[in-house]
């Protein structure tokens, strides 16, 4: 028996997201059909979008709820006048939401639990009036005045930005229903489920390459109509990093906008994700499901592989480990060290060469570091190799393997 109190129906927002929601869908195709494409309705939709996303992304997201960097008050102030626009409420409840998603991803205190399926995660959370989570969650937030000027006038904010702008761009072009229609309500919709499909699609459809701990997954095609925010299975596993598609061709617009905020003296103290620590966990998740399909292996070449699997495993670890280990000696001691190892080369007449690799030796660190990589890659390659040879093995049936 379940003894949980229901919860209550929030009408406001359920009436607010439903109307909104069926306007778009049944005005936005009638007033194209009737009027057609106007520039000032697509620009306006298009400006809005833009800046609303980035805010949400950039700022909500990244800057606010999870200080992934620092920036600039112009940006910040930026960032929650147009993050209004979005009308998902002030930056101080969202990050306060995203916070608690986090600390209590897929368990019940998760304010869109997955496990609660797919139409609760996406909007049925926001129909009702749920727990609030405590201001201690966002006490570092609170001692931004900026913050709190903007949780104050967050309403007004929001309405301007939503319906002001779009409102102000069709009176100046004889266009009030238009813009109001698409870059106002649509637009809104717009920037509602792309907030939304983050919550539901991505704990749902796509891969899990750097963890199986959380049901967050990456999927490009989100990235894509989410400003980068697809990667979700990254930024599940490493939230501190600024970035949520780490690779060059990654799709990730909120990035290359901190990126060039940063460039231009905006933003600063960007944090990532050493490589070593990435490669890491992929290597964590692959050995996982490698032992899973070594399982449905025929027991006569499992014998023979299994092991092979384990020492490449077991390689490729220490290799990590060592390299890990130096990236995370202090710069000072980094110094003392390599003069130290200057000093006793230059005294000794015939110094005993250290062990190839072998981190806290008498090597100069670069020396070390580049030891360490050279057996970082042998042991990647050496890893491969073990995974093809193991995806080429012939399988149980599934009912055997069962």
């Amino acid at each position: 028996m379940n003894d949980a109190p229901k919860k209550r129906l929030n009408l406001t927002n359920t009436f607010f997201l439903l109307l909104s929601l069926l306007i778009a869908l049944v005005g936005t195709p009638w007033y194209l059909a009737k009027s057609g494409f106007g520039w000032p309705e697509w620009l306006t939709f298009f400006c809005i979008w833009l800046a609303v996303g980035l805010s949400v992304t950039a700022g909500y997201h990244r800057l606010f709820a999870h200080k992934t960097y620092q920036a600039a008050w112009p940006v910040r102030m930026f960032f929650l006048v147009f993050g209004s626009g979005a009308l998902e409420n002030s930056v101080l409840s969202w990050a306060a939401d995203h916070r608690v998603h986090h600390s209590h991803v897929d368990e019940e205190r998760d304010p869109y639990n997955i496990q609660k399926g797919f139409w609760w995660a996406h909007i049925g959370w926001i129909f009702f009036d749920n727990e609030a989570p405590p201001q201690s969650v966002v006490r570092d937030l609170l001692e931004d005045p900026l913050v709190r000027w903007q949780a104050r006038w967050y309403k007004l904010l929001g309405a301007l930005v939503a319906f002001g702008i779009p409102a102000i761009v069709g009176l100046a072009t004889g266009r009030l229903f238009g813009c109001l229609l698409i870059g106002g309500v649509t637009r809104l919709v717009v920037s509602h489920h792309g907030t939304f499909f983050i919550n539901s699609l991505c704990h749902m459809v796509g891969r899990q390459p750097y963890s199986r701990e959380h049901s967050a997954r990456d999927s490009p095609v989100m990235a894509v109509l989410a400003f980068g925010e697809g990667y979700h299975n990254y930024h599940h596993s490493f939230p501190f990093d600024y970035r949520n598609g780490i690779r060059s061709w990654h799709f990730d617009p909120a990035k290359w906008t901190i990126w060039l905020l940063a460039r231009i003296g905006l933003a600063a103290n960007l944090r990532r994700a050493s490589e070593a620590i990435v490669l890491k966990a992929k290597i964590e998740v692959q050995f996982e499901r490698a032992k899973e399909r070594m399982e449905r292996v025929v027991a006569e070449l499992r014998e023979h592989h299994e092991p092979r699997l384990h020492s490449a495993y077991a390689s490729l670890q220490q290799a990590l480990q060592d390299l890990l280990t130096l990236q995370r000696r202090p710069a000072a001691r980094v110094a003392a060290a390599d003069a130290a190892a200057k000093a006793a080369a230059a005294a000794a007449a015939q110094p005993v060469p250290p062990a190839a690799g072998t981190p806290g030796t008498s090597e100069p660190h670069e020396t070390r570091l580049g030891l360490v990589h050279h057996a970082l890659e042998q042991a990647l390659h050496d890893w491969k190799r073990a995974l093809r040879q193991m995806n080429r093995l012939p399988r149980l049936p599934v009912a055997a393997a069962a």
